[in-house]
């Protein structure tokens, strides 16, 4: 008990003007926000800093020396590749499963017609988050394959460099509809706006997202426990994430 007691206050006492700084795909900016507020309660006087992009970018922000303490990605492929590249503390591990969703802003029958909507001509543009960098648009130009959509729909896809500029091109009504994490339709900022359906996920590889530690800070280790954690959990499922396939 002595012994937990004085951990605790050394946690607390070097958490005094510390910082985290957590670098983080699109998709779970929105969770992320909860996450973090929840992990503060426990060390209140921590400073916690984002950085939001795509995974790839994030991957090779961290090559070329950005200072983060922990990479929280929309796959498993960026963290195996930094891990094996020497730059983290601990092998990755996946924190959640990302589902993808398709969603309008506009008054187009989606609910109706189902993904198949993309085909018609009133759908125009449709945003789809950079293949080259977020996961969720590698996963999603696999779902237009898997439909036989690809070579119909191609010329109409605007690509944004993340899931977040992808869901502002939706939200925003640049396009007629697009590609994005159901972690954002979910978010308290979206929560209801538009209509979106899930895509089957047999259409799709498992989006399994990864965590990995970078430095040697205390309270990246202690984050990623918490990620992990049946409150970390609770949290990641709110936003649609899926904590049960971990394997």
């Amino acid at each position: 008990m002595r012994f937990l007691l004085f951990s605790f206050v050394l946690l607390f006492s070097f958490s005094y003007g510390e910082t985290l700084r957590v670098a983080a795909a699109a998709n779970v900016q929105y969770a992320l926000q909860e996450l973090i507020s929840s992990f503060k309660k426990k060390f209140p006087e921590l400073n916690i800093t984002t950085s939001i992009s795509s995974s790839g970018k994030l991957t090779a922000q961290i090559e070329r020396g950005a200072p983060f303490d922990i990479f929280l990605s929309a796959n498993m492929k960026y963290p195996e590749y930094l891990y094996k590249k020497g730059f983290t503390e601990n092998k990755p591990v996946v924190y959640a499963g990302g589902v993808l969703v398709l969603w309008s802003m506009k008054d187009i029958p989606l609910k109706e017609k189902g993904i198949f909507v993309l085909e018609h001509r009133f759908i125009k543009k449709i945003a789809v988050p950079n293949p080259k960098n977020a996961p969720y648009g590698e996963e999603a130009i696999k779902v237009l394959k898997f439909y036989g959509l690809y070579e119909k729909v191609k010329r109409k896809l605007v690509y944004g460099e993340s899931v977040s500029q992808a869901t502002q091109y939706i939200y925003k009504r640049l396009v007629d509809a697009g590609f994005c994490s159901k972690s954002v339709v979910l978010s308290p900022k979206m929560k209801g706006k538009g209509v979106w359906i899930e895509i089957d996920r047999k259409a799709y590889e498992p989006i399994k997202q990864g965590a990995v530690v970078l430095s040697k800070n205390v309270y990246a280790q202690e984050f990623l426990k918490f990620l992990l954690s049946k409150e970390g959990k609770n949290i990641l499922e709110r936003y649609g994430y899926i904590t049960d396939e971990q394997d």
